[in-house]
């Protein structure tokens, strides 16, 4: 195979996986929640908010998404197991972009960097993990200490 060849068709499958993820996990429900309550930098969210009704019956989401007027960037959390929830700031550490965040990772539109859940780079061009915040629960709330 020539060089030429080689590169071209290493483009085309790169493209290919890169679209397939996407479609996979734009098959998943982002939620946007507006029900959170911030005072004194702690956002207080109802455990309630990973649940939505679908078809009559209950579904457990694996992320939630909180906008908070107060900062640039929406705030995603992710429910890793019960009574553990990451906190990740949505701005890519490359270069400043919105990260799309899906079940297992969050991507970078711009320029395709990949992290996974608790923020971590998992594919480049970003070096930098993602910005996170502690968390803590009781029996009905999770709070993000921004």
């Amino acid at each position: 195979m020539k060089r030429r060849e080689f590169i071209k068709s290493s483009c085309v499958n790169c493209a290919a996986s890169f679209t397939s993820i996407l479609l996979i996990n734009s098959c998943t429900t982002n939620k946007y929640t507006s029900n959170f309550l911030i005072a004194n930098n702690k956002i207080t969210l109802s455990k309630n908010e990973f649940f939505i009704v679908e078809n009559n019956k209950s579904k457990e989401l694996q992320f939630v998404i909180l906008k908070p007027k107060q900062i640039e960037f929406p705030i995603v959390i992710y429910k890793l197991e019960t009574n553990k929830y990451f906190a990740n700031y949505l701005q890519c550490t490359h270069q400043g972009c919105e990260l799309t965040p899906h079940n297992t990772l969050m991507v970078c539109p711009c320029h395709g960097a990949e992290f996974n859940t608790k923020g971590e780079v998992v594919t480049g061009p970003a070096e930098t993990n993602l910005k996170t915040f502690n968390t803590t629960v009781d029996d009905e709330n999770i709070y993000i200490y921004l």
